[in-house]
């Protein structure tokens, strides 16, 4: 089982990393599951209402749903949550009580369970990668960057004429 990483989705995540460098902080994956494979596409900002410590983190929930869904629509392939990811204090990289019941809600939500990424800043940048299975499992995986290691199709746009024809479609009713 293998995590790749969009550039964009790795860009986002060093961001807000950086933005918030002496808090916990974190996102949300969109992605697809295929064959072993979790492919993030976007990554998905906590929000605005989110509650940032040094030792705690929760996101702001109402925003990231919206911003999923519109996320979501911009590309071809279906895309879904399949995770998230967060950064701890230190090199702390594993998961507490907390992070424990948001990974098993997250997992229950597909049949391949999820994926859940720590992010520690100590003092270099890392990413430790779990595949969280259903019970609450967690096993370390391997991951890559880069929009290379994708197939096209995942990272298609919807075109602009398709958007323009759902718009119209939905007019005329």
């Amino acid at each position: 089982m293998e995590l790749i990483i969009s550039d964009r989705a790795y860009l986002a995540i060093l961001t807000e990393t950086h933005e918030r460098i002496n808090l916990e902080t974190g996102g949300v994956f969109l992605g697809c599951y295929d064959n072993g494979f979790w492919y993030v596409v976007e990554t998905i900002d906590p929000g605005p209402k989110s509650i940032f410590r040094a030792a705690y983190f929760e996101y702001d929930q109402q925003y990231i749903e919206h911003l999923i869904n519109k996320t979501a629509k911009l590309y071809e392939q279906k895309l879904t949550l399949i995770g998230l990811w967060h950064r701890h204090p230190g090199s702390f990289d594993r998961f507490s009580g907390t992070d424990s019941g948001t990974n098993s809600s997250y997992a229950k939500l597909r049949p391949e369970g999820a994926v859940s990424v720590v992010v520690n800043v100590d003092p270099d940048f890392r990413m430790t990668p779990y595949h969280v299975g259903k019970p609450l499992r967690y096993s370390k995986i391997t991951y890559k960057t880069g929009d290379e290691h994708f197939p096209s199709h995942l990272m298609r746009l919807k075109s602009s004429d398709v958007l323009l024809r759902q718009v119209k479609e939905i007019n005329s009713i």
